[in-house]
C-alpha cells in the first residue's frame, strides 16, 4: 500500500473509530479503543517520520470528529466560533497523543521484529 493510500485509510479509520466510540461507549472507556488503534497505526508504520505523521493524522481527526459529533449547542455565530476554536485546539492535543501512541506502537514493532543482519557473525 502506498504512503498516501495508508494515510487515507488512517483518516477514514479515525472517523469510524470516532463514530463508534461516540455512539457505543461512554466516558473514559473511549480511551481503550483509541489507544489500541493508535498503537496499531504505529505498529504498521514504516520509519520514524511516517509513524509521527500517521499518528498525528489519526489523533487529530479522531478528536476533531469526536468533538464535532458531540456538539449539541446553539447555532448562533458566537457558539459556532467557540466550538470550532475548541475543536481545533483539542484536536492538536489529540495529534500529540496520536504521535505518542504511534511511536510506542512502532517501538513495539521494532522490538518484536528486529532488523535482520545480512552479515554472518564470525
Amino acid at each position: 500500500m502506498t504512503k498516501h493510500a495508508r494515510r487515507i485509510v488512517i483518516f477514514l479509520a479515525s472517523i469510524v473509530v470516532s463514530f463508534l466510540s461516540h455512539y457505543f461507549l461512554n466516558g473514559w472507556i473511549n480511551i481503550i479503543p483509541w489507544a489500541i488503534v493508535t498503537l496499531c497505526v504505529g505498529y504498521t508504520s514504516n520509519g520514524r517520520r511516517n509513524t509521527v505523521v500517521n499518528g498525528a493524522i489519526f489523533g487529530y481527526f479522531l478528536f476533531l470528529v469526536y468533538i464535532l459529533i458531540g456538539y449539541g449547542g446553539k447555532t448562533d455565530t458566537t457558539s459556532i466560533a467557540t466550538i470550532i476554536l475548541f475543536a481545533l485546539v483539542f484536536s492538536l492535543i489529540g495529534s500529540v497523543a496520536g504521535v505518542g501512541g504511534a511511536l510506542i506502537g512502532n517501538i513495539a514493532h521494532q522490538r518484536i521484529n528486529p532488523p535482520h543482519n545480512s552479515e554472518k557473525v564470525k
